[in-house]
């Protein structure tokens, strides 16, 4: 047997300073994620080479994001924690770990033989060319599928001691890797490096001097079954969207699926940084707080006061941002342009996609799955009619802006059927965020170039500080204080 063994953390830490935690080693594995874009772009452009690619490992994405990721974490966590023992919660894990370990495997192996039926269903209107690289591509990709799920047990055990940086932290491999294959000039080493970098996550995030014992076993799993296949259902419903968006796309102008994907990365920066940080430390606290609704309100203010001031300044600075980071190489002026305007459309909806995933974690925190389905349900309804709708009419940035659309849609359902109580400091968050906007703004003309775009981006963040710190918004003087000690 392989050992273990995790020490139970202490939860008396605020809830800022565990979303920090977990935000810093995600901004640290997302400035990797860009250095990876960056490489791509310049090395392929906006091109069917690099739409093929981003083809491959959409399917890994997809059950990454429902089964992994979504499902699997839901429904994993708030058992673990409720279990008392550490050999109760090593047999759960265990079972967990043997059951959907084989189902995944089973996927993998059927990705390896059927990939062309794979790409077809993520990219029907792609050129054949492009389908017969994605499915060769998908060949070595699929592997991941299985890494992923196996990361994501030892991710939430980490969560449950409230482990946060390096779990975060551990997706850097995954884009070290492409970056080292996307520097051959080879797309098939670039997929290669996707794969082998998410193995060497999962072996860093394996707890190798802790004395977790593997017994291989299916008992036990009753009632996780039930919570994750409703939890799996909502995910998988959401994660449709994704098979619409691409497949849109992919009867779009060749390289529209790259630029969407390009411009997407840059949006997930800080909602993954914040909006997920913000989220996963929700799930793992809400499921053991003795006060869950000042624990909600807490983490509602928490992700605006990081999503929103995000939002407005991708929107304002969209362009300067894309050919800061993108501008290189095979990427012609033209994709950087029309990438921005994509990314203004998802900029639009960042704050409210977050939002969302909060209010659903807290949710499932509780057990609770009807409610997020049925949003989840409204969401992806409105996401499919106005991916049709809008990206046959506006294009690409049409199907970004459906995103943030129906997002906003399925944010507004949720707080309402929430209850949450209104806070001035939501007020004095707005306050400060459109004042950093307008001051963004005025100060575009003055400060050209890329010098000028990243003086932009940290007079920004100072403006946005100072004025909260004028209007006494309390999570500034929470960042303070939890720097301090």
């Amino acid at each position: 047997m392989i050992l273990f063994r995790f020490e139970p953390g202490g939860i008396e830490v605020s809830n800022l300073k565990k979303t920090l935690s977990f935000s810093l080693g995600t901004f640290l594995s997302r400035i990797t994620g860009l250095f990876r874009d960056m490489i791509l772009a310049g090395t392929f452009g906006a091109s069917s080479v690099l739409d093929a690619y981003y083809i491959a490992i959409i399917f890994p994405f997809f059950l990454r994001r429902t089964f992994a990721e979504g499902a699997m974490s839901s429904a994993f966590l708030p058992i673990y924690n409720q279990l008392k023992t550490r050999e109760e919660k090593e047999n759960f894990a265990s079972a967990v770990l043997t059951s959907l370990g084989l189902f995944t495997v089973a996927i993998v192996v059927f990705s390896e033989v059927f990939p062309h039926l794979m790409v077809t269903l993520f990219a029907t209107g792609a050129e054949e060319n492009t389908k017969t690289l994605a499915a060769s591509l998908l060949r070595i990709t699929s592997p991941f599928i299985t890494i992923v799920f196996v990361w994501a047990v030892f991710y939430s055990i980490h969560n449950s001691s409230h482990r946060y940086f390096l779990p975060a932290l551990t997706p850097m491999f995954s884009n070290l890797g492409v970056i080292l294959g996307g520097l051959t000039g080879s797309v098939k080493w670039a997929a290669a490096g996707f794969t082998l970098g998410g193995l060497t996550g999962l072996i860093v995030l394996l707890p190798w001097k802790e004395g977790f014992r593997y017994r291989p076993s299916f008992k036990g799993l009753s009632y996780f079954y039930k919570l994750f296949f409703a939890t799996f259902l909502t995910m998988a419903v959401s994660q449709i969207t994704t098979i619409v968006d691409v497949n849109v796309a992919s009867f779009l102008d060749p390289g529209s699926l790259s630029l969407i994907q390009l411009s997407s990365r840059l949006y997930q920066l800080p909602l993954g940084i914040f909006g997920v940080a913000v989220s996963t430390v929700a799930l793992s606290t809400l499921s053991q707080t003795e006060d869950y609704e000042k624990d909600l309100k807490d983490f509602v203010l928490k992700n605006l006061f990081l999503t929103l001031p995000s939002s407005i300044g991708l929107f304002v600075l969209s362009e300067r941002l894309i050919s800061l980071l993108f501008g290189y190489g095979a990427f012609t002026t033209e994709a950087a342009k029309r990438a921005a305007e994509i990314l203004s459309m998802y900029a639009v909806g960042l704050c409210f996609v977050s939002m969302f995933q909060l209010l659903s974690r807290a949710h499932h925190a509780q057990k609770k799955v009807k409610l997020p389905f049925k949003a989840t349900l409204l969401v992806s309804f409105m996401n499919i009619v106005l991916d049709i709708v809008l990206g046959f009419t506006m294009g690409a940035k049409g199907i970004a802006l459906a995103t943030s659309l129906s997002y906003m849609t399925g944010f507004f359902f949720l707080f309402f059927k929430t209850r949450l109580s209104f806070d001035v400091q939501i007020l004095k968050i707005i306050a400060a965020s459109t004042v950093m906007g307008i001051t963004v703004f005025l100060a575009k003309d003055f400060l050209p170039g890329k010098v000028g775009t990243i003086v932009l981006v940290l007079l920004g963040i100072a403006v946005y500080f100072v004025t909260g710190k004028i209007l006494r918004i309390k999570e500034i003087k929470e960042i303070f204080t939890t720097g301090s000690h």
